[in-house]
């Protein structure tokens, strides 16, 4: 043994291991209880300051979520309705943008309809239609029978109308 090392009394060992122990249990307890957000949102309106904002509004909410303060959910709904106007002024001010730069407006308009709807594919295929009691999907005779219905419609509805006045 080397001069002027002391060793730990047995008791003394113990409560240092038991005290470092709970520690090593808490810190890595508490490591377990966090949660890492990762979302990629490639929208191409979204800004820094607009992610801030959410993230901010988020710990707003695990804040009122716990307490009963009223005033601080007063805040975060109000915080809240302010941000979903921020977002709706920053799409608007994108989709202007976009369509202002555009060499083709009504092209751009529509494609910006279509996302913002969720129709981006178009249906290329003919439909079945009945024809005389039969399906059918030949585009010439499906177009034919539309066209006869359509030139008769009106024919019939008028009918229908001098049959009532009678």
């Amino acid at each position: 043994m080397k001069p002027g090392v002391k060793f730990l009394s047995r008791k003394a060992l113990l409560q240092f291991l038991t005290v470092f122990l709970t520690h090593l249990r808490i810190s890595n307890f508490s490591l377990l209880l966090q949660k890492i957000y990762r979302t990629h949102n490639n929208k191409p309106w979204t800004t820094t300051g607009i992610k801030t904002s959410c993230q901010h509004k988020g710990e707003l909410y695990l804040n009122s979520r716990d307490c009963n303060n009223p005033k601080l959910k007063v805040h975060y709904k109000s915080y809240g309705l302010i941000l979903s106007k921020v977002i709706k002024a920053a799409k608007q001010l994108y989709y202007n943008h976009k369509i202002s730069k555009s060499t083709k407006k009504i092209k751009t308009t529509w494609d910006i309809t279509k996302m913002k709807t969720c129709k981006n594919h178009t249906n290329k295929g003919t439909q079945l239609i009945h024809i005389h009691g039969k399906l059918n999907n030949n585009k010439h005779s499906v177009a034919d029978s539309l066209n006869i219905y359509f030139l008769t419609i009106a024919d019939k509805i008028n009918c229908n109308i001098k049959n009532d006045k009678t």
